[in-house]
């Protein structure tokens, strides 16, 4: 009698257990508990590509999960970030913001400011300089020559980049803006096609991210004159900034830092920013960005927000000089 008149609470006391069970290990989940997804604006086999593999690697063991690089070029970013920027602030999507998507876009048009006013900044992995290339055919063989030979030919030298707004083709705004001379900009679907054009003597120069054109550089098949950065590159010691090589105070950085959407919980925010700052001091991470010409940056998201805000302001007066906006 006992056991029949009890059934029914029984029953129901056994299930509210078995449910609040369920529920407890859910909600006592420390972040992370699952893979993490990495999202990309460059392609498989790019300089941000491997720098962020190289990276994410690290601090995924640190966070103790797999975090899944999602490549997703195109749109001179923007696909990217509205990706980043519509995923939820849960921790489980982050991505990549650079130069070009947190620093250029935002001039370029309305839907690429959209995207980098909603998310949210982390921390500054490292930067890295473009390389100031010529053709070999070119007869120059300094920066000054360069100013000489195109102030001598207004409207007549070449340049290359990866594409409308890229750091590539603002770079050669900012030289023409700073040396005065005229150029040609003509845009490539990929860096490596215009670099290609250059090395075949059909474009006269490139700025490109110093990984992408080093190994041609080194090879002779394009003739560098300079590195874009603050300071001279480990890599290529003996070639000086544009700054020291006749162009006081020009300087180019491609920049690369991870962000999440707007509304990360500061916890899981701050949890990822110690993971990488512990990374940037890894030594075989720190070989690895200087072997592909980065320096490494960390620090906290307040100092990411420094940098952004001083090249937004920087990229935008020259985007309006070059008429590089699409609305």
């Amino acid at each position: 009698m006992f056991t029949f008149l009890s059934r029914k609470p029984f029953q129901c006391l056994l299930a509210g257990v078995v449910a609040a069970v369920a529920v407890v290990p859910h909600a006592r989940a420390e972040y992370p508990d699952k893979p993490i997804k990495y999202v990309l604006s460059a392609g498989a086999g790019s300089g941000p590509d491997s720098l962020m593999r190289l990276v994410l690697q690290d601090v995924g063991k640190r966070l103790g999960q797999t975090i899944v690089v999602d490549n997703r070029p195109g749109g001179g970013g923007l696909i990217a970030m509205q990706s980043i920027a519509n995923a939820a602030p849960d921790g489980y999507t982050i991505g990549h913001g650079n130069t070009q998507t947190l620093g250029i876009n935002p001039s370029m048009n309305k839907a690429s400011k959209t995207a980098a006013d909603h998310v949210q900044l982390i921390v500054q992995v490292g930067y890295t300089p473009n390389l100031l290339s010529v053709s070999p055919k070119l007869p120059v063989n300094s920066v000054k020559d360069l100013v000489a030979y195109g102030k001598s030919r207004p409207g007549k030298l070449m340049f290359a980049s990866a594409g409308n707004g890229t750091s590539g083709h603002l770079s050669g705004e900012l030289f023409k803006k700073m040396t005065g001379i005229e150029m040609i900009h003509v845009p490539y679907k990929t860096a490596p096609a215009g670099v290609n054009d250059v090395m075949a003597g059909h474009v006269d120069l490139v700025f490109d991210n110093l990984a992408g054109s080093l190994a041609a550089a080194k090879s002779g098949k394009l003739k560098a004159l300079a590195v874009t950065g603050p300071k001279r590159s480990p890599l290529m010691p003996d070639l000086p900034t544009v700054s020291e090589a006749g162009v006081p105070q020009f300087e180019v950085v491609a920049w690369s830092g991870v962000i999440a959407p707007e509304g990360l919980p500061p916890a899981i925010a701050q949890k990822i920013n110690t993971a990488v700052n512990q990374t940037l001091k890894d030594p075989h991470v720190i070989e690895g960005m200087r072997d592909l010409g980065y320096v490494i940056v960390g620090g906290t998201a307040a100092d990411f927000s420094t940098v952004v805000k001083k090249e937004r302001a920087k990229w935008g007066d020259i985007v309006k000089r070059s008429g590089a906006a699409t609305d």
